[in-house]
């Protein structure tokens, strides 16, 4: 009997879920299970208690680079980041990992492991490292630990704690102005959230036309890079693990090629936020930029590159993402702006890197520790990572992700993207509004 249209759509979306939760093979899990036994191990070490971090020292800013398109040679190197970096024994980050590792105490490694999944599904973010590293143990193993070393250097949950407005405050007490720029750059529509594109993903949208190399610290790009990356991921909900990016190069020149920004957010979506773009999109680049991308190419991991799509109009762009979705900067309608472009909202109150003892966090707290034991003990039997029923592993990442949603105003500071409505946290309710026609807010809270 010859297959179905039905039979073939089922036999796709296996292809392409392969290695997903509902889609192990029996071999896949146990691998799963290692990695968590593996992951147990290493937060419970002592870690070097002379670890300190660096001892502050003063740091001038680069002068204009000039040069071929920001390859030229700077007028004065800065000395180093100030806010990154600045809290971490730097050998954690310049010995080899298999040096640096044992250094870090395993509760700070355990800390931002649980702030790097935060409202996912554990299983999931585990196994987007043994996808990139196709299975080999070792390899996923080793990168997710340099991930986790990375976030700590990097204080990425530092970033996320303070929020924008925290973040400028802590930035403007160690560099005046550096704290403004960041707030600048956020607001200055280099990027707007919104979505969905076709396949229902988050998307970010990069306006290049508006970014100057010079107009700012190299820090800065760095630090708003992550903002949003680790803002847009609370858009993110099973099945749908992955979001798209839009590179809107309409009016593109040289001077607005920042190759340093390229490489860096290169290296952040193949090095340490694996398998989370699901597509990106360059739209309009013009000839001047055919130079560019013959050096960009190299640079290019081969599965992040299959998902690269060149688009020269509307229409080719409506492939990928619906024009209801588009900001008018790229759609042309000035009457059909998207919610992020549209609002404008006040600055949000500063968060904090010490969280409120709440009893929200107290809760989330308590469910980490509950999920640690329980999956201590799943990871000696021959337990499915995908059992629905009620005492099932699902159930324990949903009371884990409820727990989160719920704590999350704590452990968060507020973002423009939350006043503005984009996702909100209502009575314990994780919501997404892109705001764009036809699309009508959804629950997300309980998708694990």
């Amino acid at each position: 009997m010859a297959p179905t249209d039905a039979d073939a759509a089922k036999s796709l979306q296996a292809t392409l879920m392969a290695g997903h939760l509902g889609y192990l093979t029996d071999d896949q899990t146990v691998m799963l299970k290692k990695m968590w036994s593996r992951l147990f191990e290493l937060f419970e070490q002592s870690g070097d208690p002379n670890s300190r971090p660096p001892s502050p020292k003063p740091t001038e800013q680069p002068k204009s680079s000039g040069g071929f398109f920001g390859f030229g040679k700077k007028e004065a190197e800065p000395q180093g980041d100030l806010f990154t970096h600045a809290a971490t024994d730097p050998r954690w980050m310049s010995e080899p990992l298999e040096v640096a590792m044992p250094l870090i105490p395993g509760p700070e490694l355990c800390s931002t492991f649980w702030n790097m999944v935060a409202t996912d599904n554990p299983d999931a973010v585990v196994l987007r490292f043994l996808r990139a590293r196709k299975w080999d143990l070792d390899a996923a193993y080793n990168m997710l630990a340099n991930t986790l070393r990375w976030r700590l250097a990097m204080r990425v949950d530092a970033i996320v704690s303070l929020g924008e407005t925290g973040l400028r405050d802590e930035l403007e007490k160690i560099k005046p102005g550096m704290g403004d720029s960041f707030i600048w750059n956020l607001n200055s529509g280099k990027a707007y959230l919104g979505g969905p594109d076709k396949d229902n993903r988050g998307v970010c949208f990069i306006n290049a036309r508006f970014h100057h190399k010079e107009d700012q610290a190299p820090e800065v790009v760095k630090l708003m890079t992550l903002y949003v990356m680790e803002s847009s991921r609370l858009v993110v909900a099973q099945p749908m693990e992955t979001a798209c990016i839009v590179f809107n190069l309409d009016g593109f020149a040289l001077n607005n090629m920042d190759f340093d920004f390229v490489k860096f957010l290169l290296s952040c979506l193949e090095a340490y936020y694996p398998e989370t773009l699901g597509q990106c999109i360059i739209h309009k680049a013009p000839w001047v930029f055919s130079t560019v991308w013959n050096l960009i190419t190299p640079l290019l991991d081969p599965v992040v590159a299959t998902k690269i799509h060149f688009t020269k109009n509307l229409e080719e762009l409506s492939q990928y993402v619906p024009e209801s979705s588009l900001p008018s900067i790229i759609s042309g309608d000035e009457s059909k702006m998207t919610k992020d472009e549209k609002l404008k909202v006040d600055a949000p109150k500063a968060g904090s890197m010490v969280p409120p003892q709440t009893a929200a966090v107290q809760n989330y707290t308590h469910m980490i520790r509950e999920y640690i034991s329980e999956s201590k003990e799943w990871v000696k039997t021959d337990k499915p990572a995908d059992d629905a029923s009620e005492g099932g592993r699902l159930a324990l990442a949903r009371r884990y992700r409820i727990a989160r949603i719920n704590a999350d105003s704590d452990l968060r500071g507020v973002s423009t993207w939350q006043l503005k409505g984009l996702f909100t946290i209502k009575d314990g309710r994780l919501i997404i509004d892109f705001g764009s026609d036809s699309w009508v807010p959804v629950d997300i809270t309980d998708r694990v």
